[in-house]
């Protein structure tokens, strides 16, 4: 393999390699002015798709972006009986060159879950700085571990890598026909947890040997910290 060639899986995803990702690489100050009503516009679709936020879990650092996690308690516009987190500030600003793919590159991310944890929202916030402080991107289909070796998290013995996808729930599919900012749609990522064997799936067949897993097995959308693995 020549020097220059992207490091590829036996299914065919390319391997990025990054440096481990803290805090401390989150640059610090003022957001550029030009995203200063971003906020109020996300706000704006926020309540038309969930409805009333319960809370908002903000961001104490001046970070740039500087992101926080509105949690949306069920039932919603479409009586979800859910809680939904959602992300709000990893759009103020574009993502990486994608090298070529057709990906948006202004997202944020979403996850359903029985109830609001503080670990949850701490997981979301770093995944949301993980593009801008690496200066790269991240799309559907994308993996990430939870360190190297990755280690379990959220109250899983076995949940280790965290999988993006676009989400399952039809009205938060919309996202990027209510959310313009910028000029450029923005989108949901679903974060849903993977065990590392679920993960190899995905690198030695690709993400539809994932998604075809999940369909077997009625994977739920609301994260089930005790579900065992597929593979």
């Amino acid at each position: 393999m020549r020097k220059s060639d992207p490091e590829t899986s036996p299914g065919g995803s390319v391997i990025h390699r990054y440096e481990a990702d803290n805090w401390a690489n989150s640059p610090i100050g003022v957001v550029d002015e030009s995203a200063a009503g971003f906020v109020h516009t996300r706000e704006v679709v926020y309540q038309r798709l969930f409805g009333d936020a319960q809370s908002v879990s903000h961001e104490i650092f001046p970070l740039i972006p500087h992101v926080d996690v509105y949690i949306y308690p069920g039932p919603c516009r479409d009586e979800r009986d859910f809680c939904t987190l959602v992300t709000s500030g990893m759009s103020d600003l574009e993502m990486g060159d994608p090298a070529g793919a057709k990906a948006p590159r202004r997202v944020e991310l979403i996850f359903y879950c029985k109830e609001p944890k503080a670990e949850y929202m701490e997981t979301l916030r770093w995944l949301a700085h993980f593009p801008h402080n690496q200066k790269t991107w991240i799309g559907a289909g994308h993996t990430i571990p939870n360190g190297n070796p990755p280690a379990p998290f959220w109250g899983s013995s076995i949940l280790d890598t965290i999988l993006l996808i676009p989400s399952i729930v039809a009205l938060d599919r919309t996202l990027p026909d209510e959310l313009i900012l910028g000029g450029e749609p923005v989108h949901f990522l679903w974060v849903v947890p993977l065990t590392t064997p679920e993960c190899e799936l995905k690198l030695a067949k690709g993400v539809n040997a994932i998604l075809e897993l999940f369909g077997r097995n009625h994977h739920p959308h609301v994260f089930d910290p005790n579900r065992a693995s597929y593979v």
